[in-house]
């Protein structure tokens, strides 16, 4: 054999022109297997992507209604369950706005499972769904959200419909998703709204405090300008104008920012104060979580 390997190089170095020829179909054929692998690989593992996060999608057919996105995803192969966030668009147009009663969430996954869904319509723009009973083979799952607001001048007969897919590939293997209940799922996220509505209240607080020092920065600053201003000469005295002039504007925008702050604070003391009705109502049963408990299946893109 090694004896044949030999008499073979030797020919091909006596022969340079059919030696290059040889390397040449070498790399090709090498390259060629290559890539084929890789896009046997590819096909294997891309069948179905993961929707990027915080990136909003529009309903299909529907140009003018509110887009929506996914914002956050965990899954845990333990407790078999997934949550995912999504989050609407705020409103510009009263006419198009997709209300909670209007926006209805399917699912369906690759492999065939009897799953568990809840919906939970933390404000009007975010909803936590909750899927039980995800075995980690799952592939991918489909959340599919559908926008039936009626229509007068529906010209399709199919509803707008937007889909988000999240592979068992997507960086969430590990997470740690709560093991409550969905109604007690459902209490804890809304006392996390209302935390959250703390932190941007202190938030807004403290930019009231910081306004107020600074007036009362500024009218000092004011002051004393005015006290030293009968022994400036002119031209000082027009620069000293003009800085009174640029503090009293300065002493406006903070009362202004004061005013804004204060109204930002009523605002979210007014969406506690409704998160913590939603919230009693889900626990006393008179709020009904949205539940489905059919999955279909997803066709592999080809």
């Amino acid at each position: 054999m090694m004896k044949k390997l030999t008499t073979g190089w030797r020919y091909l170095k006596e022969h340079s022109r059919l030696r290059r020829f040889f390397i040449i179909g070498l790399y090709l054929v090498l390259t060629g297997g290559l890539i084929i692998n890789y896009g046997l690989l590819n096909r294997q593992t891309a069948k179905n992507d993961d929707t990027p996060l915080n990136s909003y999608q529009s309903f299909s057919g529907d140009n003018s209604a509110q887009g929506v996105k996914l914002v956050q995803r965990q899954y845990s192969p333990t407790q078999q369950r997934l949550i995912a966030t999504f989050e609407m668009q705020a409103s510009t147009d009263p006419t198009t706005e997709i209300l909670s009663q209007y926006l209805h969430f399917e699912l369906a996954t690759v492999v065939p499972q009897k799953l568990k869904m809840v919906v939970i319509p933390v404000t009007e723009n975010k909803y936590v769904v909750m899927v039980d009973h995800l075995n980690q083979n799952f592939e991918a799952i489909r959340f599919r959200l559908i926008n039936a607001t009626p229509k007068t001048d529906q010209t399709s007969s199919s509803a707008p419909q937007a889909d988000f897919i999240v592979t068992n590939q997507a960086k969430i293997r590990r997470a740690q998703v709560s093991v409550l209940s969905p109604k007690a799922f459902a209490s804890q996220t809304i006392n996390d709204e209302i935390s959250a509505r703390n932190t941007s209240i202190k938030r807004q607080q403290n930019k009231i405090k910081l306004a107020k020092t600074a007036i009362s920065a500024d009218h000092d600053k004011i002051q004393t300008k005015r006290t030293n201003r009968k022994y400036e000469v002119a031209s000082q005295q027009t620069q000293t104008d003009n800085d009174i002039e640029t503090l009293t504007g300065d002493i406006e925008q903070n009362q202004q920012n004061i005013t804004g702050a204060k109204h930002r604070i009523s605002t979210l003391k007014a969406e506690q104060a409704l998160l913590k009705k939603k919230q009693t109502a889900i626990r006393n049963g008179t709020f009904k979580l949205a539940k489905v408990t059919k999955s279909t299946q997803i066709t592999h893109k080809n």
